[in-house]
C-alpha cells in the first residue's frame, strides 16, 4: 500500500490534531513545556514520510502557551493499523481523532523500524521530502559510506529506550540517530562542530558525523532535525564510571574506619592512594580535553573556527550577563534560606556575605586586558558527555547549554570554559556518590565529607596536570600562568552560581555542592 498523498494527510493532521497535540506532548518526557499553560498547538508543517505502509508525517508543531515565548517540536507520527490500534494503552501515548468518517490513531513514528529505515536512507542519499510550507533534506558526510560498508549490511534499525530532550535510535552496531525534539533555527553546533572534527581535524575522540537531516522553510532558514553518527562501542558515561570508582572508594574508607590521612585540605594528596586506577584516567580525561581543544583552534582560516582575541564589549558583556545573574540568584537563596537543611545554613550565610566578593570577581573580567584568545569549545562540557570505552573516553553532545540560543552555543569562548565545567563536574560526583550511599546526616556533615573533597581534589589536580600538559605552549590559551588561573577561577565560579540556581529550584538536598564550590572560590584569593 502506497503512502497517502501529501495533500490528504495535511489536510487529516491540520484539521484534527491541534486539539489532540497538547495531552499527547504533556506525557512526553522530551517535552519542555510541562509546567506550562499550553494555549493552542499549531501545525506549522506535516511532511509525509514516504515508503511506509500506512499514514506517516513529520509534523512541524508550534507550541503557544498562556505566558512567555512559544516553542517548536518535531513531533513524527504513524498511523497504526487496526490491529496496532486494539492493543491496550492508556490515553496518552497515542493520539486519537476522527476524519474521513472514521477514528484515525496516531503513535510515534519513531517507534517504526520502516520508518527508522526511510531516515537512514534520506541522509543517504540526500534525499529531499516535500511539505506544505518546507521541506525535509538528508545531508551525508564523507564518513557515512565507509561506515555503512563496514558495517556488512548488519544495519537493524532500533529506538533507544533511555529517552532525554532527544530520541535516539541504533542501526545495528554501526550507526546512532539523534532526533531533536525541541526545533531552533539556525546552524546546529553539534552538527557544525562534529563535522569539522570529523573531516577537517580528523580527531579520533568523538563518534564520526555521518550526516544530518535538515528542514528547511519557505524563506530558506533551516534547522537541524536529526544528526547521524557513527556508533561507538562504550561501557556507559564518564557520569557513570566516575560513580562506580567513587563508590569503590568509600567502600575502602569504610573498611579503613574512616581513617583521616589524606583528608585535611593543608595535607599533601597521595593521588593514586586515593583514586586507584581512576587517577590515570582522570589524567587520560585532561590529555583529551586538550586535544579536543587543540583540534577546534587548528584552522586559522574558516572564520567559524578560528581563534580571535577578547575584545573590551565582549568581556564587558560577560562580566554584566554574571553580576546580573548575582544578583537574581543569590536574591533566590537569600528567600529560600529558611528551608534550607540546617547542616546548610553555615555555608549558606558564608556565600551571602560574600556577595559583593563574589560581583566583584565577575566584574574584574571587563578591567582586565586579556592576551589570550577565544575559540570555539564543546560548550557544555561535564563528566556526562563524555563515553567512557574501558581505556579512553569520546566527546559527545556539542549543542552547547539547552537554555542558550543557537547563535550563543555557537559563541566562541576561553577552552578554560569547558575545564571548569569537567572541574565542576568532579565535585558533583564526589558529593552525588556520598548522598546515595549514607542518607541523613553523615553523608553531609559527617567524617566521610572530608574525604569526598580529598578525592574531588585529587581527581581535578591529575585531570588539570594532564590537560596543563598537554596544552604546553598551544596558541589557544594564555601563555601567562596568571591569566590562565584567572579565567579558570572566573568560570569555576560561573559554573557555580548557576548551579545553585538549578538546585534551588530541583534538588535543596543538593544544594550544598554549588554553595561549597562558591565558597571555596571567594575563600581565596583572586588571581592577579
Amino acid at each position: 500500500m502506497s503512502a497517502p498523498s501529501q495533500s490528504m494527510i495535511w489536510t487529516r493532521f491540520q484539521q484534527e490534531l491541534p486539539q489532540a497535540l497538547p495531552d499527547f506532548l504533556k506525557a512526553r518526557r522530551w517535552f519542555g513545556g510541562k509546567t506550562r499553560t499550553i494555549r493552542s498547538v499549531e501545525i506549522a508543517d506535516a511532511i509525509p514520510i514516504p515508503q511506509v505502509s500506512t499514514a506517516a508525517a513529520l509534523l512541524v508543531a508550534r507550541v503557544n502557551y498562556a505566558e512567555g515565548p512559544g516553542e517548536t517540536y518535531t513531533v513524527p507520527l504513524l498511523e497504526e493499523t487496526a490491529s496496532q490500534a486494539s492493543e491496550p494503552t492508556n490515553d496518552h501515548t497515542r493520539i486519537r481523532i476522527r476524519a474521513d468518517g472514521a477514528e484515525h490513531i496516531f503513535s510515534d513514528a519513531l517507534a517504526s523500524p520502516a520508518v527508522l529505515q526511510t531516515l537512514f536512507d534520506a541522509i543517504r542519499e540526500a534525499r529531499h521530502f516535500q511539505g506544505r510550507a518546507g521541506e525535509l533534506v538528508g545531508v551525508p558526510t564523507r564518513a557515512l559510506e565507509p561506515l555503512r560498508i563496514a558495517a556488512q549490511g548488519k544495519l537493524q534499525p532500533s529506538l533507544m529506550k533511555a529517552e532525554q530532550s532527544n530520541t535516539s535510535a541504533l542501526y545495528g552496531r554501526a550507526f546512532v540517530l539523534k532526533l531533536f525534539r525541541h526545533l531552533a533555527v539556525g546552524i546546529s553546533p553539534d552538527f557544525e562542530i562534529g563535522r569539522f572534527l570529523s573531516e577537517r581535524a580528523a580527531f579520533p575522540n568523538i563518534p564520526p558525523m555521518a550526516g544530518a537531516l535538515e528542514y528547511r522553510d519557505g524563506q530558506g532558514e533551516l534547522a537541524a532535525i536529526a544528526l547521524l553518527q557513527g556508533f561507538v562501542a562504550n561501557q556507559g558515561d564518564a557520569w557513570e564510571h566516575t560513580l562506580k570508582a567513587l563508590s569503590n572508594y568509600y567502600d575502602r574508607v569504610a573498611a579503613d574506619g574512616h581513617a583521616t590521612a589524606g583528608a585535611s585540605q593543608s595535607e599533601p594528596l597521595d593521588a593514586q592512594a586515593l583514586l586507584g586506577n581512576y587517577a590515570a584516567e582522570a589524567a587520560i580525561l585532561g590529555q583529551r580535553t586538550a586535544e579536543l581543544h587543540a583540534a577546534l583552534a587548528s584552522d586559522p582560516g574558516d572564520p567559524d573556527f578560528a581563534p580571535e582575541p577578547f575584545s573590551a564589549p565582549h568581556q564587558r558583556e560577560i562580566s554584566d550577563t554574571m553580576v546580573s545573574a548575582v544578583d537574581e540568584i543569590l536574591g533566590m537563596l537569600r528567600k529560600r534560606a529558611p528551608d534550607l537543611p540546617e547542616h546548610v545554613q553555615p555555608v549558606a550565610g558564608r556565600v551571602l556575605a560574600a556577595e559583593q566578593t563574589v560581583k566583584d570577581r565577575f566584574r574584574s573580567l571587563a578591567a582586565r586586558k586579556l592576551a589570550g584568545p577565544r575559540t570555539r569549545i564543546h560548550g557544555d562540557l561535564h563528566l556526562g558527555q563524555v563515553l567512557f570505552t574501558g581505556s579512553d573516553f569520546v566527546f559527545i553532545d556539542f549543542e552547547g547549554e539547552p537554555a542558550r540560543t543557537l547563535a550563543e552555543r555557537r559563541e566562541k569562548h576561553s577552552p578554560l570554559r569547558d575545564v571548569a565545567g569537567m572541574v565542576r563536574s568532579f565535585h558533583y560526583a564526589a558529593y552525588a556518590a556520598l548522598f546515595s550511599r549514607a542518607r541523613g546526616a553523615d553523608a553531609k556533615s559527617g567524617p566521610l565529607v572530608a574525604f569526598a573533597s580529598a578525592w574531588y581534589r585529587a581527581a581535578c589536580g591529575e585531570y588539570l596536570r594532564a590537560y596543563f600538559a598537554r596544552v604546553a605552549g598551544a596558541n589557544f590559551l594564555p601563555a601567562d600562568p596568571g591569566e590562565r588561573d584567572f579565567l579558570l577561577n572566573f568560570w569555576l565560579l560561573g559554573k557555580a552560581i548557576y548551579e545553585l540556581k538549578y538546585e534551588l529550584n530541583h534538588r535543596l538536598d543538593w544544594v550544598a555542592i554549588p554553595l561549597e564550590g562558591i565558597d571555596m572560590l571567594v575563600g581565596r584569593p583572586a588571581a592577579s
